[in-house]
C-alpha cells in the first residue's frame, strides 16, 4: 500500500493557510477571526470523515452524532451541574468514545449502501432527539456556556480562540498522517479496496474498522465540544441533515484521502455563501451550481486524485447510479 504523501499543492495550501492565521490578528476583522475559528473546528470534523471514510472505506454520516454528545455535554454539565468546562469536554470525549464501542460492532456489519443507511438514521434520531427533548431544552437550545479559561486566562478571545482551534485541528490533521503512514493505515487502506481479501491476510477487520470509528468519534466530539465552547450556544439545528450533507461536500470537494482537502472543502462551503449573499434570492441557487461543476469538473474533489479515491455516486443507492448510467 502507497503511503499518503504530502504533494507540493498541498504545502503551499497549509502554509497559505498558517500565514493567514498568523497575519489575521492584526489585519483582519472579527468576521474574519470567527470564519477562520469555524473552518479550523470543521475542518476537524471533516478530517476524521477522512479518516474513516477515505482511509477505512466505511461510510459514515453519523459524525454530527458525536459532535452533539461533545457540544451538549459541554453545555448540560456547565449549564446545569456547574462543573469546569475542560472536565466537561473530557467526559464528553469519554462518552464518545464509549458510544463508539457500544454502536461500533453491530453498525459496522454493515457494508456499502446498508451503512450508509445506518448511519444516516443515527444522525437523524441524534436531531430529532435533540429538538424533542427537555433534557436538551429541545429547539430553545442551551445558551450561557462558560468561557475555556486556563488559570486567568480566558480563551472569550477571538484570536485566542481561533489559535486553540486551529491547534486542535492540526493535531487532528497530525494523527490522520500518522495513523495513516503507520501499520494501522496499511491496514484500513486495504479495508476500503477488500475486506474479504483483507480478512484473508489475517486483517482482523472487526477491529480496525471498529479502531477507525472510535478515533472519528473522538475528534468530532472535540470539534463539537469546541465549537459549543466557540458559541456559547448549543441547538439542534447544529447537527440536521443540513449538516450531515455539507461535511459530506466538504470532504468531496476537497478530495477524499487527501490531507489539505478537509481545509479546503470547510472553507468553500463556509465561505462561497457568504461570498454570494448579496444575490438574496438566488443565494442557493449560486451556491449550489458553483458546487454542482466542482463535483463534475473534479470529481475527485479539487486536491484528489484521479485514481483510487471514491465519488459521492458510490455512496448513492444502486438504484439512483443504474437511473444514471442508463439516461448515459
Amino acid at each position: 500500500m502507497k503511503e499518503l504523501k504530502l504533494r507540493p499543492i498541498e504545502i503551499a495550501i497549509l502554509l497559505l493557510v498558517a500565514g493567514i492565521c498568523v497575519t489575521a490578528p492584526f489585519f483582519g476583522s472579527r468576521l474574519i477571526l470567527y470564519n477562520l475559528t469555524i473552518i479550523a473546528l470543521y475542518s476537524t470534523v471533516v478530517i476524521s470523515l477522512n479518516l474513516l471514510l477515505g482511509l477505512a472505506g466505511q461510510a459514515s454520516f453519523a459524525q454530527t452524532t458525536f459532535m452533539a454528545i461533545g457540544g451538549y455535554g459541554l453545555a448540560i454539565m456547565t449549564t446545569r451541574f456547574g462543573l469546569n468546562p475542560w472536565l466537561a469536554i473530557g467526559i464528553s470525549f469519554a462518552l464518545a468514545i464509549g458510544l463508539a464501542l457500544l454502536i461500533g460492532k453491530p453498525l459496522l456489519r454493515l457494508k456499502g449502501h446498508y451503512l450508509s443507511m445506518g448511519t444516516v438514521a443515527l444522525a437523524l434520531g441524534t436531531a430529532s432527539f435533540a429538538n424533542a427533548s427537555s433534557f436538551t431544552n429541545g429547539g430553545w437550545g442551551i445558551s450561557g456556556v462558560p468561557a475555556l479559561t486556563i488559570g486567568g486566562f480566558s480563551f472569550r478571545n477571538p484570536v485566542a480562540f481561533m489559535a486553540l482551534a486551529w491547534a486542535l485541528c492540526g493535531l487532528s490533521l497530525l494523527t490522520y498522517r500518522l495513523l495513516g503512514n503507520s501499520h494501522i493505515g496499511r491496514a484500513w487502506r486495504a479495508l476500503s479496496t477488500r475486506q474479504d481479501i483483507s480478512a484473508t491476510l489475517g486483517i482482523d477487520v472487526t477491529r480496525y474498522k471498529l479502531l477507525a470509528l472510535v478515533i472519528a468519534a473522538a475528534m468530532a466530539s472535540l470539534a463539537g465540544s469546541f465549537y459549543v465552547a466557540f458559541t456559547r450556544f448549543v441547538g439542534p439545528d447544529l447537527y440536521d441533515i443540513a449538516v450531515v450533507i455539507n461535511l459530506m461536500f466538504m470532504l468531496f470537494v476537497g478530495g477524499l484521502r487527501t490531507t489539505a482537502g478537509p481545509i479546503v472543502g470547510a472553507a468553500f462551503v463556509i465561505l462561497v455563501p457568504q461570498a454570494v449573499a448579496g444575490l438574496e434570492h438566488y443565494q442557493n441557487i449560486v451556491f449550489f451550481v458553483l458546487l454542482l461543476l466542482v463535483i463534475l469538473i473534479w470529481p475527485a474533489g479539487l486536491f484528489g486524485r484521479a485514481k483510487g479515491g471514491r465519488t459521492i455516486a458510490e455512496l448513492l443507492p444502486a438504484s439512483l447510479v443504474r437511473r444514471r448510467g442508463e439516461r448515459a
